[in-house]
């Protein structure tokens, strides 16, 4: 597929987006489940795996998927991607899907998968990215700034990467200002330095590079003056964030929900905060306990089923993630809600009685407490926290106690809390950062 072509086909997808955002839920549940039969059939045709899956739900070549049907598939678990590997790979694509492109996880969740595509179904998510940036006012001709970690290197401190353009074709038929990247191997003051050097209208990076950036940023008595807006992704974005970005940059804080496997999966509403599920290209189910869809306010595990992946079929593929389902959105949309994202299942906190929790620590006020350079909260036991804290100098035993009172404020559960003091805090292999997470089995 030549660039002009995929310009158009992103222009034209697009287009089609844009009325497709306010089709009624049933219309929109009516075009998943025709283009859930169209991937279904593929998979019962030309990946073997699938075929006897398929049919002892019931669901073959000519028939009817409805949602009993589809409920009766078993899930598919990031387990059975990891080991089945090829087994999955269909052995035709249909011409005018493109090519076949592979991604690999980074084993954030120690086991690393990996996933093929096509070209034609990456287009549809950047059509969706673009639509996502005119849902939430983006100009385009403004400077666009990235921080994230990037696996291959380059991209460092002192100057970061340089480009003209934003340099996606997300963003056509518009043109664009310039761009910039910085690999955050560098420390925060560093970071920080580099963002105000540049001078972005906008920032992409991960929730904890960017408290991490306004902690510095506070503590320096410094801001970033130009900079509107700052995108969220690759984490869990913690609730007390947004709030002290406006407050300290005067910037607003925007999410957006993705996974390695499927891409993008919902993005924020731009009225009213709500996570819009991307139902056009995939299909979200989130589950409790029993397999059954989850009611607005319940929270359960994420399952998706990407409706144009024709190189890889994931039917009923469970992410590992944790989200709270919501009710329809104010603003109009049809695009089903997720109200939260919780995380994944090692970011769950089990109190002793069973009960699951997703803790917020408000991280970013414990500077008023005590020094705190970075903390992590790990569930070690199931009476028991670990408060693993990187400080500026050794904390009084007074400052040591209110801050393990605002800890326990904000818990479930009377845990018994321990402090461990660590020279750094590592992230993950994909370079991403973790405020809370357990070492239960689950």
């Amino acid at each position: 597929m030549s660039d002009t072509t995929s310009l158009d086909t992103v222009h034209r997808l697009q287009l089609s987006l844009a009325d497709s955002q306010w089709w009624t839920p049933r219309r929109l549940r009516e075009h998943q489940f025709e283009s859930l039969g169209r991937v279904a059939e593929h998979a019962w045709r030309t990946v073997p795996y699938y075929r006897t899956r398929l049919e002892a739900a019931g669901i073959r070549p000519g028939g009817v998927i409805d949602p009993e049907r589809w409920a009766a598939l078993p899930i598919l678990t990031r387990r059975e991607v990891q080991e089945l590997s090829t087994a999955l790979h269909s052995d035709r694509v249909p011409r005018g899907h493109g090519q076949v492109v592979s991604n690999a996880s980074s084993g954030s969740t120690g086991m690393p998968v990996s996933v093929l595509g096509t070209t034609y179904d990456a287009l549809i998510c950047k059509a969706q990215t673009l639509r996502f940036h005119l849902w939430h006012e983006y100009d385009f001709e403004r400077k666009y700034a990235t921080i994230r970690y990037l696996p291959e290197g380059g991209a460092t401190y002192p100057e970061g990467l340089h480009s003209q353009r934003w340099g996606d074709t997300a963003t056509y038929p518009f043109r664009t200002g310039p761009a910039c990247l910085l690999n955050p191997e560098a420390s925060a003051d560093r970071q920080l330095e580099w963002l105000r050097r540049q001078e972005p209208d906008y920032l992409m990076t991960y929730p904890s590079l960017l408290r991490s950036l306004l902690i510095e940023s506070e503590a320096a008595g410094v801001g970033a003056p130009r900079l509107l807006k700052v995108l969220c992704t690759g984490e869990s974005l913690p609730e007390d964030l947004p709030g002290h970005c406006q407050e300290i940059w005067g910037a607003q804080v925007i999410d957006l929900y993705s996974a390695m496997e499927v891409d993008q999966i919902a993005a924020q509403c731009p009225e009213h905060g709500n996570y819009h599920v991307q139902s056009e290209r995939l299909l979200v189910e989130v589950l409790d306990d029993d397999g059954r869809p989850c009611r607005p306010g319940e929270t359960g595990r994420v399952v998706v089923t990407p409706l144009f992946n024709y190189a890889m079929p994931l039917l009923r593929y469970e992410l590992g993630d944790y989200a709270e389902v919501g009710e329809a959105c104010a603003c109009g949309r049809g695009l089903p809600v997720l109200r939260r994202i919780r995380g994944r299942v090692r970011n769950t906190l089990v109190t002793p009685d069973g009960r699951r929790h997703w803790p917020s620590f408000g991280t970013m006020g414990f500077r008023k407490i005590a020094p705190v350079i970075q903390s992590q909260f790990v569930q070690v036991a199931r009476d028991r926290i670990e408060c693993r804290l990187v400080v500026a100098r050794p904390l009084s035993p007074a400052e040591e106690t209110a801050l393990l009172a605002q800890v326990s404020a904000r818990l479930p559960w009377p845990f018994d809390l321990a402090v461990a003091y660590m020279d750094t805090l590592p992230r993950d292999a994909g370079g991403k950062f973790e405020d809370f997470r357990s070492e239960l089995a689950t």
